[in-house]
Order: C-alpha cells, then structure tokens, then sequence
C-alpha cells in the first residue's frame, strides 16, 4: 500500500503540469488584452505611447512579456530580424506570435510556481499594489467549504438510505417512483434550477420569499449564539445546497441500488439464507456491509465535482466562494488567480482519487495494490 500511494503521489505532478499546460495557453491564447484595458481603466483617457509604455512594465513586473517584445531585444529591430532568414521562425504572422508569446510566458510563470511565487492578481489590486492569489483564495475557501461539507453530508444520509430501500424492494412502486423522481431531477441543468428557485422561494422574487439570496450569514451574524448561527447558516444555505446536491442523488441512489442487487444475488447471501438466518439479518448484517464498498468511493469521488459545481451555483446566487472568485478572474483576465484556483482545483481532485482508492482497499480485505 505504502509503494502505491508513494506512485500514486509521483503521477500527481506531471498530471498536475498537464493542468497547468492546457489552462494556461487556453487564457493566454484569448482574445484581449487585460493589461491595456486595466490602465485604461484607472487611467482614463491618455496617450497611446504612454499607455503602451506602462502597459509593457506592467507585463515585465507580472510575467506577461510579449514575445514580439522579447524577440526585438534577441533579433534586433523589426526590420532587421524580417530581413534575416531566422524571420520565416520567429513571428512572421500575429498567430504564431501569440503561441510564442504564451510558450515564454508559461516558462517563466512556471518558474516563479516553483519557488512559490504565484505572481500578483490584476483585478483585485489595493492602495498598496496587487494582492497574491493564495491569500485571495484563502478567505475564499471557507464558504465554498461550508456549502460542500452540508451538501456532501446531505447526499450521504439521502443516497444511501433511498438506493438500499429501492435495491430492497425492487419491482415495486417504491422503485420506480425514486428511479423516476431521481432521474428527472438529474435531467433538471444547475442554472435552470438555480434560476427557479430564485423566482420562486427567493427573497426579492415574485413567489413565496421564503429564503434570502447572497451571502450565506445575515448582518451581524458573529454575534449571534451557537443554535442561532446554525440556524440562520442553514436558511442561507438552503438554496445552494438544493442545487448542489438534487443532480448527484440519481447517480449514487442508482449506485448503491445496483451494488445491493449484486450482493443479494451473491452465493455469501444464499448460504445464510440456507442457513435460515431471517431476512432482514441476511440483508443487513450480510448484504448491506459488503454494498457500502463502492459508495465509499463514489461518495469521495463526488466531492470535486461538488467543488466544480460551486463554481455555477455561487455566481448564480451571488455567495462570496471561491467559484464566483474563478468567474471574477476569468471576467478579468486575471491570469494568476485563474492559474492559482485551477491548481487547487487539480490537487483536490487528485488528493480525492487518491483518498478513495485508499479507503475502498481499507474497507476491502480483497483489494489489493502491489
């Protein structure tokens, strides 16, 4: 087990530098320009030249040189290098001048993460210059972390319970109403739902107002008691949470059906039942123990797919995570902080695969990694 976890642990960076690889050059290949558009911004209208030459410090402090840039100082001024037989490879036409552009900017980005240096975020800068992406996403986690630990507990204690009652009376009407329930919900997209129950049961819509939309605390909640905080967290929370667990509940209620199913028809289940064990200990004690197997992983496994989906729900219901942090950046073309989630976003869901492999060989003396 020791050796698997340590490969498992090795195959983790280049996975993690092929991340890296294809969500940087998808950025940097956009079209626009954010550094330009930045000055303009706070500038106002200025000189082009002025404009450009600031433009160019900015990118030299934040890693983005230009590649035409860097090209002049190699090969000397524009007409010199376009005269030179080296012009047919270094930037003739604007396309291969961008990938270049992006090549050297990766390297060098990529050689300031490896002293942990994740540069400087271009949206949300301060009085006192830019701010680091880690310290950004850092007051971020702990919302999106609330939001997932209710949903993943809430897909627990649903799933679980709801595919064993279907696995035990198959056939029947308990049956096939939740695998018709279960897979209508699962056809229902995230923003349509999201958008519905905004209009519907959202404070501010044209329905019942029941919940409020935005962050997930009232005004002043810090100093409210223990039960009044989790109260209030959980009629904030009410909403998100909903769109975040209904679409994984077919898909785990189908897995934990099929696995009970499996192990009922198991020759273990047929022995105790010769044995005359009554039914609900042969089910229970027997069949039941041996079908958690698979939900363990599926259950660690759906965890970075929550993580993901935060990402919609959050901007939909305008809740201050780590998601509407990743839209925010990506509006911006901030770069760094993009890089900076999306490797969190990588690890997490490497760290979860590695975890459910660990826990199923834990609960299976059969499963073995040699």
């Amino acid at each position: 087990m020791k050796t698997y976890i340590i490969q498992r642990l090795l195959l983790m960076i280049p996975t993690l530098i092929g991340i890296t690889i294809v969500t940087y050059f998808i950025v940097r290949l956009a079209p626009g320009d954010p550094i330009e558009a930045m000055i303009r911004n706070q500038s106002g209208n200025i000189d082009p030249k002025a404009m450009k030459e600031s433009a160019q410090k900015i990118r030299e402090r934040l890693g983005l040189i230009e590649y035409h840039y860097l090209r002049d100082r190699l090969f000397g001024p524009e007409k010199t290098w376009k005269e030179k037989p080296t012009g047919v490879l270094f930037g003739v036409t604007d396309a291969a001048d961008k990938v270049a552009s992006a090549a050297v900017g990766y390297v060098q980005w990529f050689g300031h993460l490896c002293v942990g240096n994740f540069g400087e975020s271009i949206k949300y800068r301060t009085s006192g210059g830019s701010r680091n992406p880690l310290l950004l996403i850092a007051e971020r986690i702990p919302v999106t972390a609330t939001l997932n630990i209710i949903a993943e507990t809430l897909i627990f204690v649903i799933t679980i319970p709801l595919g064993f009652a279907a696995a035990r009376y198959q056939g029947k009407w308990f049956d096939r109403a939740s695998s018709f329930v279960l897979l209508a919900l699962w056809s229902i997209p995230a923003i349509l739902a999201a958008t519905l129950l905004i209009g519907y049961l959202g404070l501010g819509g044209r329905g019942l107002e029941w919940f409020p939309i935005g962050n997930l605390h009232s005004f002043g909640y810090e100093k409210l008691p223990l039960g009044a905080y989790l109260k209030d967290l959980l009629w904030h929370a009410a909403l998100p949470v909903v769109c975040l667990v209904y679409g994984g509940l077919a898909y785990l209620a189908k897995m934990g059906r099929a696995s009970l199913l499996e192990n009922l028809r198991a020759d273990y289940v047929r022995t105790a039942r010769a044995k005359g064990l009554p039914e609900e200990r042969v089910v229970y004690h027997h069949a039941l123990r041996n079908s958690l197997l698979p939900m363990i992983t599926a259950l660690v496994l759906s965890i970075p797919g929550l993580i993901g989906g935060s990402v919609i729900v959050e901007y939909i219901f305008s809740i201050q995570g780590t998601g509407l942090l990743l839209v925010d950046a990506a509006k911006a073309y901030d770069l760094a902080l993009m890089m900076a989630e999306t490797l969190l976003y990588g690890v997490l869901t490497l760290v979860f695969l590695l975890v459910g492999d660990v826990l199923y060989a834990w609960a299976d003396p059969r499963v073995r990694y040699e």
